[in-house]
């Protein structure tokens, strides 16, 4: 369905005023010479020089979440629908078509607002909006102060609805009792020219920054009870509010597979980056989509970072990561990293200390450095310690 879904979408790109032009052009550059992305030694938890060079490389495609976005309903009722796609929904996703479509309209007005819809185990499917511009909206919105918040940052093709939300807010709510808000900006991600949508990404964190405000303003939530867990562009998003809310940081940024393209090359004021909060733990699943580079305090290479086990389509090891990452809030076994240092390409690692460092799970373990995991090649990915 993916693949019909992004054919569908090139069609219509072609009579959209010449909007693909650039995307063809880079799509050829990328796919004739990759980019040789470990020219540079790293040792243990060692930040990357970046140039600031602009990057003119890879861009992609098939990296949509399959999303099926449910009718809008009446407050108190379902402001989103988080449940599983079922019949001509599984196969066919009217709404989305219309959002690309909408993207590439020349003369359609561009909305550039996030949604943010509440869930918790009173409401695991039904999420309530949480609009802090109307009064009835956020006070009676369910939110409760006392409980760890998890807020999630879809990526670039990704909807409020897809895969990634599903996957980590249903692992959540198994976990135990918290506030868990999706942040959605499909209306904009929606957009098949990624160099567009890459250029929002300031805007979307300044926005999901000035929301992190107001839940400790208005509700007293603390920044330290508070996660955000962003997927490709989403965890770009993510360090741009955690840049945007210094001198206070929240707790922890799980950044799952960092969206690569347009930003490996920029410094580190725009982009993911271990200061964007207390604590960054970065998953590297994808070369092509992804960093080689660490990005995080800690960054974990499943299976050594450049593609997983058993992908044998595009965009797969990117969006392995966030499947690995739903499975170890839950994992009876865990995913366990070994530490290495990086020397020109290749590994070093440190067997004395073999698995010793967990990956991912729940609650966020502080740690420092760049990490080895070996990971099953199917579901579930998590080999524990062997």
């Amino acid at each position: 369905m993916r693949t019909h879904l992004f054919a569908l979408c090139l069609s219509m790109a072609t009579i959209a005023n010449g909007v693909m032009d650039d995307y063809d052009a880079e799509m050829g550059e990328f796919m004739n010479a990759l980019p040789n992305l470990d020219d540079t030694p790293y040792g243990l938890g060692q930040r990357s020089d970046i140039s600031t060079e602009p990057e003119e490389d890879d861009i992609l495609a098939s990296l949509d979440d399959e999303y099926e976005e449910a009718k809008h309903c009446v407050w108190n009722t379902c402001d989103k629908d988080l449940s599983e796609s079922r019949g001509i929904g599984k196969f066919l996703d009217l709404p989305f078509i219309k959002k690309i479509a909408s993207n590439l309209n020349p003369f359609g007005s561009k909305k550039l607002r996030m949604h943010f819809y509440l869930f918790k185990r009173e409401f695991p499917e039904c999420g309530r909006e949480v609009d802090f511009s109307i009064e009835r909206k956020w006070r009676h919105c369910g939110f409760n102060a006392s409980l760890p918040t998890r807020l999630m940052i879809h990526g670039w093709m990704s909807q409020s609805r897809g895969s990634f939300n599903r996957d980590v807010k249903n692992a959540y709510l198994k976990k135990g009792e918290y506030n868990v808000i999706v942040v959605d900006w499909s209306a904009s991600s929606a957009n098949i020219n990624y160099f567009s949508v890459v250029k929002l990404i300031e805007t979307f964190g300044a926005e999901l920054a000035q929301f992190i405000r107001n839940l400790n303003r208005q509700f007293g939530a603390d920044f330290d009870s508070m996660y955000l867990i962003g997927h490709s562009l989403g965890a770009q998003i993510a360090g741009s509010a955690g840049k945007r809310l210094k001198p206070v940081k929240v707790n922890t940024i799980f950044a799952l597979d960092p969206a690569g393209p347009k930003f490996r090359h920029r410094g580190t004021e725009f982009r993911i980056d271990p200061s964007d909060a207390k604590y960054v733990e970065s998953m590297h699943t994808s070369a092509n989509f992804g960093f080689r580079r660490p990005t995080g305090s800690a960054t974990f290479y499943p299976n050594y970072g450049a593609y997983q086990h058993s992908c044998y389509y595009l965009g797969c090891s990117h969006i392995r990561s966030y499947q690995m990452f739903a499975e170890s809030i839950n994992s009876p076994l865990g995913f366990w990293g070994t530490p290495c240092i990086r020397d020109n390409g290749r590994w070093q690692c440190d067997y004395s200390q073999r698995q010793s460092i967990q990956m991912a799970g729940e609650p966020s373990i502080h740690k420092e450095g760049i990490f080895y995991v070996k990971t099953s090649s199917s579901d579930p990915f998590a080999l524990g310690k062997q």
